[in-house]
Parts: C-alpha cells; sequence; structure tokens
C-alpha cells in the first residue's frame, strides 16, 4: 500500500487526504493546529468567482463552484455547504470596492463569460430578498449572482476527513513538520517537531501560509513570485439570522455564519492592514469596520462581537494555485492557492489523479510548482 504525507489540515489538505483514501492510500495527515482550526476557519469562504482579472482565473474559481455540488453529493449530507447566491452593487463612484474598474462593466464581462447574473433595484432587493440591508441611494442597482454561496470551513474539513478515516487508512499527527527528509533526491520521511518520523512514499505540502516554509525544509525555497493578503475578519453574534445571502457592498462584504452569526470584512480596511497582527487588531481598524457593517446592515447594531481575527493567505503572485510535482524532487507535491476554500474539491480530486495516473487537468497547466521555482 502506498503511504502519502499530507502536510496542513485546512480545506485543500483534506480534500487531498479524501481523494487520496478512496484511491486506497494509506494517508497520514499532520497539522500543528486542529484541523481547519487555521488560515480555514478565519476566510471568509465565499463561493465566488466574481471579481477575477482573467478568464483563466474566472474558468478555475467557476469550476471550484460547480466541484462543491458535485462534492456535496458523496455525503449523505452536506451542511457545511450553503449555495446562497451574492449580492453586490457599487459605491456612489461606480467602482467595484477598492478597484477601479468601473462595476456595471466588471458585470457584464462576467455575463459574457457565461456567469449566471440578474440585475435587481435596491427597491426590490428590500422587498423580496434582503430587507436588513441599507442602500444608498434606494435606486442603487443591484447584481444578482445565483450560482454564489459560502462554506462552514471547519464544518467541511471535519466531514472530509470523518469520511477519509471511514473508507481507508488515515491518521492525524498534531505537530509542525520540521523537515521533509530526502535521500537519493527523493522524499522518503517527515520529521516532526515532537521527534516522530513518519516514513512516506510521497508528500503533499498543503501548509498554506506556512506552504513556503515547508518547501524550505525540503531545500527548495520560494525565494520568489509569492504574494501574501491579511483581512481582518469579525463574527457577530445577533438576534436571529438577519441575512440571507453574501453581500458584496460598496464598504462592506458580509455573509451568514450559523444561526445568529454573521461574518464581515471590507476591502478598505484590508487595504490599510500592515500584516502586524496587533497592530491591525487595533481599536481603529475594528471600529471602522464595524461602522461599515452598521451603515450597511443596521440591525447589527445590536449585535456583539464574538470574534475578531486576522487572516493572511500565501499563494502564488500571479495568482494561480501551485499543485503538482516538483520535478527536481520525486515524490514532493504542492496544493496551495489563492481562494483555498472555493478550489479544494477540485484540487484534491485532480491531484490525487496526477499523483497516481501523471493525467494534469487542462485547467492546471499553468499551475506546476516548478514555475515558482524558474522565477527565482
Amino acid at each position: 500500500m502506498i503511504t502519502v504525507g499530507v502536510i496542513g489540515a485546512g480545506a485543500i489538505g483534506s480534500c487531498v487526504a479524501l481523494s487520496l483514501a478512496q484511491r486506497g492510500v494509506r494517508v497520514h495527515c499532520v497539522d500543528r493546529g486542529r484541523p481547519g482550526g487555521l488560515t480555514t476557519d478565519v476566510s471568509f469562504a465565499r463561493l465566488s468567482a466574481y471579481q477575477q482579472p482573467t478568464y483563466q482565473r474566472f474558468e478555475l474559481s467557476h469550476t471550484g463552484i460547480m466541484e462543491h455540488t458535485h462534492f456535496a453529493g458523496q455525503f449523505a449530507s452536506a451542511p457545511w455547504r450553503h449555495p446562497t447566491g451574492s449580492l453586490a452593487w457599487a459605491g456612489s463612484e461606480g467602482t467595484c470596492g477598492v478597484s477601479a474598474r468601473p462595476f456595471v462593466a466588471e458585470i457584464e464581462r462576467l455575463q459574457s463569460w457565461g456567469y449566471r447574473i440578474s440585475w435587481r433595484d435596491a427597491a426590490k432587493v428590500n422587498q423580496e430578498l434582503e430587507p436588513a440591508v441599507s442602500f444608498s441611494p434606494t435606486q442603487t442597482p443591484v447584481a444578482l449572482l445565483p450560482e454564489e454561496g459560502w462554506i462552514d470551513g471547519p464544518g467541511m474539513v471535519s466531514s472530509v476527513l470523518d469520511a477519509a478515516r471511514s473508507i481507508g487508512e488515515l491518521t492525524f499527527t498534531n505537530a509542525a513538520v520540521r523537515e521533509i527528509e530526502v535521500r537519493g533526491e527523493r522524499v522518503v520521511a517527515l520529521r516532526l517537531d515532537n521527534g516522530e518520523r513518519i516514513e512516506v512514499d510521497a508528500v503533499v505540502n498543503a501548509a498554506g501560509p506556512r506552504a513556503p516554509a515547508v518547501a524550505a525544509s525540503l531545500g527548495a525555497p520560494m525565494l520568489r513570485g509569492i504574494a501574501d493578503r491579511s483581512s481582518l475578519v469579525i463574527d457577530l453574534v445577533v438576534d436571529g439570522d438577519p441575512l440571507r445571502h453574501v453581500l458584496r457592498g460598496a464598504e462592506l462584504h458580509a455573509r451568514p455564519a450559523g444561526p445568529g452569526r454573521v461574518r464581515v470584512r471590507s476591502e478598505q480596511v484590508d487595504s490599510v492592514l500592515t500584516g502586524e497582527t496587533e497592530s491591525d487588531l487595533g481599536r481603529d481598524n475594528v471600529e471602522d469596520l464595524l461602522g461599515r457593517a452598521y451603515r450597511t446592515i443596521p440591525a447589527l447594531k445590536a449585535s456583539t462581537v464574538d470574534q475578531k481575527r486576522i487572516g493572511t493567505a500565501v499563494f502564488p503572485a500571479d495568482g494561480m494555485p501551485s499543485v503538482g510535482p516538483l520535478s527536481t524532487v520525486p515524490g514532493y507535491y504542492e496544493a496551495f492557492a489563492n481562494s483555498g476554500v472555493i478550489l479544494a474539491p477540485f484540487i484534491g480530486r485532480t491531484l490525487a489523479t496526477q499523483i497516481f495516473t501523471g493525467e494534469v487537468h487542462s485547467l492546471l497547466r499553468d499551475c506546476s510548482p516548478d514555475r515558482l521555482r524558474l522565477a527565482a
């Protein structure tokens, strides 16, 4: 039986582990935190192909959304998946958030690519879809994107790992990877910070923000071609459920986060973050985000703050994921990406196929980890 080590038990790592287990692989999953409890938990976890800069990235995100539908069908129930649709609208300048791109042009471009979108006026939205949202002006045109939604990331990870355990040999170790051991230029083991050594035939680096550091332990550092993005996310507790859709408003993004809970973030607030967690969680940023939330959804003024956290994503600067083998180190694979929650089931399925057959999905032909080393 083949043994594969999967580093990272977030959205992508868990989906890789399940896809491998379905192929009869013994999987050792390793993460320094609880499964789904780090980056996946802080992610806004929106299923969306909106505001992608190129058709290639749109197509990948759109495929990720559709893959979630098929993926959920593997389970008796998938309470983590919420296909609510989303609503988007522009500010007084007519642009998309902090982007200078005209909002109407963005919607028309998505429609030309085959994305289902319909227009509503704000009054109609308040009457039929979202009575709690305050639009200014009240004649604001609103785009309804029915294919979108959101994912309960930790809930998905828990169910996915349980499914992997039930069909194959999967073990989880709560530890950090100190080194990927290579012998004769081939991966042979994982060495953990608790002193444990796990022998493997291959390893998948799905460590999210720590993926570059894990790669460096292999002796293949990613010196260039990597970007990062921080986001302030606040979870609010409120009476009832004031939201039905994911919102991409002029100054606020918001979504339901379970019964009596709403999650909020803002592109404008995120644009001034420094990357220093303590300062980014300072009073000014938090008050700015809450002020935007209260103006957009007045009912949230009665809410209480449950959690305020900074989420940091690390990904290839070209916006495409790093998925597949590193040609110089047999047995080493990468699986990390921007919008990891959207792409997780798709990456899990296609990477498992590539490990077994060598077949590269057409959407991932430009996603080889080799390109990051060439840039360096």
